[in-house]
């Protein structure tokens, strides 16, 4: 630990008596005080590597022979997301109004309670909000949001929908195993062809031809009326709750089908557009730091803590993406960040 003593010179004026006092470093609020790069390492360890409180305290002790007790640890962090509550927002306008972003969101307890942290992303953004409603969605929002067919989402306003096919895969993959449908695997297998193509298209900087995306709509669409008369052939589902309320019962695989055929151009958009990802694994990659952290540190005993982990994980993983050097980024200006932020 290095200890800076900073001195403030006065002088008085031997004809009008008036004293001039030199000013201190305008970071320099008391009379002793931790500094700008301990605050920075204990925001490090407490939200990139979510080291317990209590933790962190003992290892601050034990490798910098600095003691600091939960409180001021708690305060280092509600100092640094005051300090870049301007950044987060300028990330939050950036993601909102990028051509394609990611949408996400995840559980988490807050003092005994379960709220909610949405993500939002880009490939060089991360903005993470935490709310105690799920169905709570970011405002002004443009452009494309890919998602995994939350119906929320589809009350956007003016935005193009693309679906995570990763989902769709993986619900494919059970009705294959467990269900066995047969055309479940044929649609399997055309989506993976489908995502081959268009890598291949993208690493040699071109779009696939209208010719083979209408070939690929044509089998898209043979194969999911092949599951219509699939469930149809079943025998009908009896189900006495489902008849109080007035809805047909329907067998584990026969949503699925109904969901490629009514929402089609969500699905393939990204045939067409090479702007458009495959699978909605960003956003998912972002919120998992959240299931790291529950699982390391538990969860929130204040609604301020979230608010001010959200912050300040919207710096971390934004600057991450930009290629940032962390505990740099902790001690920079946050004007001068928004300044250098690429977007695109």
């Amino acid at each position: 630990m290095i200890v800076t003593e900073h001195r403030a010179h006065a002088c008085r004026c031997a004809k009008c008596g008036a004293e001039t006092r030199a000013a201190f470093p305008a970071d320099v609020t008391a009379p002793v005080q931790y500094g700008a790069h301990i605050a920075a390492v204990v925001v490090y360890l407490l939200h990139f590597q979510f080291l317990p409180e209590q933790r962190l305290a003992m290892l601050m002790a034990d490798l910098f022979g600095v003691h600091l007790v939960t409180a001021t640890i708690a305060g280092m962090s509600r100092s640094c997301a005051a300090r870049f509550q301007g950044f987060a927002a300028a990330v939050r306008d950036h993601v909102a109004a990028a051509p394609v972003k990611h949408m996400d969101e995840t559980g988490f307890r807050v003092g005994g309670k379960t709220q909610w942290l949405h993500i939002a992303s880009t490939i060089w953004l991360t903005f993470y909000r935490v709310s105690p409603k799920r169905g709570s969605l970011m405002e002004n929002v443009l452009g494309i949001v890919v998602h995994d067919h939350w119906k929320p989402y589809y009350t956007l306003k003016g935005v193009l929908h693309a679906l995570c096919n990763a989902h769709h895969l993986r619900e494919l993959k059970a009705l294959v195993e467990i269900e066995k449908e047969d055309w479940a695997r044929k649609m399997q297998r055309l989506l993976r062809q489908a995502c081959h193509a268009t890598n291949l298209a993208r690493e040699q900087g071109i779009t696939l031809s209208p010719r083979l995306i209408a070939l690929i709509e044509r089998r898209y669409n043979a194969i999911f009326t092949e599951g219509f008369a699939f469930h149809a052939a079943q025998p009908a589902l009896i189900s006495s709750a489902r008849k109080r309320l007035g809805r047909t019962p329907r067998r584990v695989g026969h949503n699925l089908p109904r969901r490629l055929h009514t929402r089609k151009q969500d699905v393939l958009r990204f045939l067409s557009d090479p702007t458009v990802p495959f699978t909605n694994n960003l956003a998912e990659q972002d919120g998992r730091m959240m299931k790291l952290r529950q699982k390391i540190s538990g969860g929130f005993r204040s609604e301020q803590g979230a608010e001010d982990f959200s912050v300040i994980r919207s710096l971390i993983s934004t600057a991450r993406k930009q290629r940032w050097d962390i505990l740099r980024t902790l001690t920079s200006q946050p004007n001068r960040l928004i300044d250098e932020l690429q977007v695109a």
